[in-house]
């Protein structure tokens, strides 16, 4: 009885430690934007820096390598792409109302087909209604996009993006030292079990992460090029958007394909047919390279589960829940196929079922 009592305050002392932890870190959240970016930019480059490590490079060295390839690849992107991002947003800004006023044109003229086609009033207000929803909804998203808030946020982001590097520059210095010290702090009973688990977990979410990534950058490339050579306007821009809504499954493609659509319908029916076939171009080469080639099958979800998770996640949690929701159903199904393996395992030195008895076969008597 001693000792279940002493095991009963330990697990509540544990539980309050954990829940005071968690209440800490959400009251200084802020503070934490730069560390949680540095563990991000950690864990995604620490394959280049283990991979120079075992060349025979010193960690520093291989660090330091890895963030001059960056570098030169940042600054490429801010003498070529950054500038052009500025101007295509610039313009973008300034043609909002001649854009708000061809929207308003098309409304008013998709509303005027909906009368004409003799639709019951009650179908016909909730469709008129709905468009009105709509364009309102777009124009004030994209108003949003170039509100001063917008970025004061993106001014903020860029500070912490400064001070990550250095951040994560100790966090993979000594990472094999954190490493042997968790291992060395897991109870020695179970320490093999945890850390296969975490092994588990570790493959699910960098599968995902790097490889969304590559597959954002590949898809954003394509996408710029498209638009570029059907002569649209913003092509950076709309590369950026198809590139960035690749980190929602499924959904992504779609919402990344919108604006270039509508662009393409802006100057005529015509680009914009073309822009549609283009985009469905790119999700086939997205689907029959891209996809298996980077992203394989790290997660383990059949396609109705996803679907049905992205869904759910965005309609809990937005945006994030839509990003988020993926990834986490990947972790949470490692958790659980790990628990549900040790509950079902067979506990040890547990006695085996004896093998059946088989009848003995007597030799035959011997003949007389």
């Amino acid at each position: 009885m001693v000792g279940q009592a002493r095991r009963w305050v330990a697990a509540l002392v544990l539980g309050g430690l954990v829940l005071a932890t968690g209440w800490g870190l959400w009251a200084i959240r802020p503070v934490l934007a730069p560390f949680l970016l540095a563990i991000g930019i950690a864990y995604i480059i620490a394959p280049l820096v283990n991979g120079l490590a075992r060349r025979g490079m010193s960690r520093g060295w291989a660090i330091v390598t890895v963030y001059a390839m960056l570098a030169a690849s940042l600054a490429l992107v801010v003498v070529k792409v950054l500038p052009q991002v500025v101007e295509e947003t610039r313009r973008l800004a300034e043609a909002i109302p001649a854009y708000s006023l061809m929207a308003r044109e098309w409304v008013d003229s998709l509303q005027q087909r909906v009368r004409e086609m003799g639709v019951h009033p009650g179908i016909r207000d909730v469709l008129n209604r709905l468009i009105t929803d709509v364009e309102i909804g777009s124009v004030r998203a994209l108003e949003q996009l170039l509100d001063v808030s917008t970025l004061r946020r993106a001014a903020g982001l860029l500070a912490s993006l400064l001070l990550a590097p250095f951040l994560a520059f100790y966090l993979l210095k000594d990472m094999e030292r954190f490493k042997e010290r968790f291992v060395r702090s897991l109870p020695g009973r179970y320490r093999q079990e945890l850390l296969a688990l975490l092994r588990g977990l570790d493959r699910v979410l960098s599968g995902f992460v790097r490889g969304q990534i590559l597959l954002a950058l590949a898809v954003g490339l394509l996408a710029s090029i498209a638009t570029w050579l059907l002569g649209l306007r913003y092509t950076v821009l709309l590369g950026i958007w198809a590139g960035s809504t690749e980190f929602i499954p499924y959904i992504g493609p779609v919402l990344g394909a919108m604006p270039a659509v509508l662009a393409g319908l802006s100057v005529s029916p015509l680009t914009g047919l073309e822009t549609t076939l283009a985009f469905l171009f790119i999700q086939q080469i997205e689907n029959a390279i891209l996809s298996p080639k980077i992203m394989g099958d790290s997660v383990g979800l059949h396609p109705l589960v996803v679907l049905f998770v992205v869904l759910a996640g965005g309609y809990v949690a937005g945006p994030w829940g839509l990003v988020l929701a993926l990834p986490l159903t990947g972790l949470a199904r490692v958790v659980w196929c790990f628990i549900v393996a040790r509950l079902t395992e067979a506990p040890a030195g547990a006695a085996t079922p004896a093998p059946a008895l088989r009848p003995e076969r007597h030799a035959p008597a011997p003949k007389k």
